[in-house]
């Protein structure tokens, strides 16, 4: 059975010649546009997506290869089905929380990283030259450390990240079924939780040798975004609080910043944008909360809080 030729199809699906596929391999690191996002924690987030021809090459790779890659049942981000509340609902039956974060996620899994993965976990299917061509189409170009990584904002970063982390995900589980934690990530959030109030303690210097046990990535954590909780103190997991009554809700803050906004709106005090931003997050608390909207409707009037539902991602 002959190997996966990634520029003889590539070739074929674009109609390019395959010169001017392996030209475009060579550019795609390159060919990316720039720009940043406010961090909701302070600072800046860098964006980098991909050329229109990198970007298509990128979807056509995640169907036709990345969607065959393991994936831990673990990692709650990026898959069917996958979204914040599930995954806070993963940890709302135990008392007590762990949370660690890594410091530059995608662009700590680097082109190499990928090499070594796809060449394991595709074995026999795809050329050597072809792993190494579709590794290199699917990252940036890091101006400052000049090396080739996972850029947040490639339609492929999301999956390949996922699954990069299986095996770092199947230890990381292991190790935690056996003493009763839960553990999930949620792309760079690792959330364990327990009711054994000791248990915490030992988890980060397993993750830290976990991180240096596996051949790639070569990952740190962000050791300001560390935080043990209990009932005693706020259960936040990815942006959502966890009661003590072991419920997920939206907290109490972003309650009143939704309630006050409706105000507002009621009184035509708000602008398109933050009609928008309101449209937005009560959509997001329609999936987490329900029961808030209910109380919303009965505050504010059914009539309000449909519209409101209904125009969510329409232009006012």
């Amino acid at each position: 059975m002959s190997l996966y030729d990634f520029r003889k199809h590539m070739s074929e699906m674009l109609s390019l010649s395959e010169h001017d596929v392996a030209r475009l391999i060579v550019r795609a690191p390159y060919a990316y546009k720039r720009y940043f996002i406010p961090k909701k924690s302070g600072g800046v987030r860098p964006i980098a997506q991909p050329a229109k021809e990198t970007k298509v090459i990128q979807g056509l790779l995640v169907e036709d290869w990345f969607s065959q890659l393991p994936v831990h049942e673990c990692a709650a981000a990026y898959r069917q089905g996958s979204s914040i509340k599930a995954n806070a609902e993963r940890h709302k039956q135990n008392s007590y929380i762990a949370k660690f974060d890594f410091s530059s996620f995608f662009g700590s899994i680097t082109e190499s990283d990928l090499v070594k993965h796809l060449s394991y976990v595709l074995s026999g299917k795809l050329s050597v030259q072809s792993i190494k061509d579709i590794a290199r189409v699917s990252c940036v170009r890091d101006r400052i450390t000049t090396r080739l990584a996972l850029s947040i904002g490639a339609p492929s970063s999301p999956v390949l990240s996922n699954s990069i982390m299986y095996y770092f995900d199947l230890a990381v589980n292991s190790w935690c079924l056996e003493r009763n934690i839960v553990y999930s990530r949620y792309a760079d959030d690792l959330t364990f939780s327990t009711n054994d109030k000791g248990a915490t303690s030992e988890i980060e210097r397993f993750i830290l040798e976990t991180l240096e046990s596996i051949p790639y990535p070569r990952l740190q954590l962000n050791n300001e975004k560390t935080v043990y909780a209990s009932k005693k103190k706020q259960r936040r997991i990815t942006g959502l609080i966890i009661s003590n009554d072991n419920q997920v809700s939206l907290g109490r803050d972003k309650k009143r910043l939704i309630s006050a906004m409706i105000h507002r709106y009621t009184h035509h005090e708000l602008d398109e944008k933050s009609i928008l931003h309101l449209q937005g997050l009560m959509g997001f608390a329609q999936d987490v909360e329900p029961l808030f909207v209910a109380k919303m409707r009965g505050k504010y009037t059914g009539r309000l809080i449909s519209d409101l539902l209904r125009q969510r991602g329409k232009k006012i």
